[in-house]
């Protein structure tokens, strides 16, 4: 009788489940239009749609770096309704750079799957007389304090990489912070700062139409999309790898069955050749994990970017 009356209690509980979703989804992108997280958040997210029959909205929650959009899910219900297409700055580094982070990426979110990844690219106004790193660390050398790099920003995933490269090489350049990368861009295909880290999808047609050089790929290997531009691990600097992930994110709290569905659905997209195919045409590659796996790479990057920050003497503001 009574394993009779818990079966009974855990119908509606498995019915609700094996229903997600019934109704629509949404898919919060802490980034503008056009950039990579929102490219791919709307593609997941329409692939998703056709899956569930039932509408899967994108909706840009930008500001503060992409903390509001993130604090957001981590303050949602958590039933499946609200999620997160994530990149990894406001998951991994934030902790590092924000003194009053309104959410704790390991309590308040649920890791479900790590979608694609991508690798950063050094680029070079074409003036700037150094075509590798071996030649840009040399002069950096001669001129100590005198080169100047720009980025998107203090604490930037741009400012940290090159922030790396000096705490390898012990090389000292000026860094220049702008208001995004667009900006800092523009100073460097007209020559006037030489130096800045962009994201490999934006940097493949700036390096194929001559604006920009591409120096060397953040990446552990060579990226397929830029075969003629080696690693930084390669030219000299062994165990250099800096990726930015996008992946889908839940809040605390989500049963493990919506985490199961929403995981294998999407590895269904994942690992569809017309998906890996359109992720390598924009320099970045598949990744599909289990939402542990996720969990221990979230958990992995927080520590290492702790790490650069503190050795970069960044105080978290």
């Amino acid at each position: 009788m009574i394993r009779l009356l818990i079966a009974l209690a855990l119908i509606p509980a498995l019915a609700w489940a094996q229903a997600y979703p019934n109704r629509p989804v949404k898919v919060v992108v802490t980034y503008p239009p056009g950039g990579t997280p929102d490219i791919y958040g709307r593609v997941m997210a329409a692939e998703l749609q056709k899956k569930w029959g039932h509408p899967v909205i994108v909706d840009n929650r930008t500001g503060a770096g992409g903390t509001i959009g993130t604090d957001a899910v981590a303050k949602a219900p958590p039933d499946g309704y609200t999620l997160l297409f994530a990149a990894d700055a406001t998951v991994t580094l934030a902790p590092a750079v924000i003194a009053k982070l309104p959410y704790d990426p390991v309590k308040d979110l649920t890791p479900i799957v790590n979608v694609a990844a991508g690798p950063f690219v050094l680029l070079a106004s074409p003036s700037f007389p150094p075509n590798t790193v071996q030649e840009f660390i040399a002069l950096a050398r001669k001129q100590p304090g005198k080169i100047p790099y720009a980025s998107s920003g203090a604490g930037g995933q741009q400012h940290l990489a090159m922030e790396t490269v000096r705490a390898m090489t012990g090389i000292d350049v000026l860094h220049i912070p702008y208001k995004g990368f667009g900006q800092g861009l523009t100073d460097v295909m007209a020559g006037q700062v030489p130096l800045i880290f962009g994201g490999i999808t934006a940097s493949i047609s700036l390096i194929k139409s001559g604006k920009v050089k591409g120096l060397a790929v953040t990446s552990a290997r060579r990226a397929k999309a830029l075969p003629e531009v080696p690693s930084f691990a390669e030219s000299g600097l062994p165990g250099f790898d800096i990726q930015a992930w996008y992946g889908f994110i839940g809040p605390a709290g989500l049963p493990q069955d919506i985490v199961r569905k929403v995981n294998a659905d999407s590895l269904a997209i994942i690992e569809r050749p017309d998906f890996q195919q359109r992720l390598a045409r924009d320099g970045i590659e598949a990744v599909g994990n289990s939402p542990e796996a996720f969990g221990d790479q979230i958990r992995a990057g927080i520590e290492r970017w702790a790490k650069i920050v503190k050795a970069a003497g960044i105080k978290p503001e």
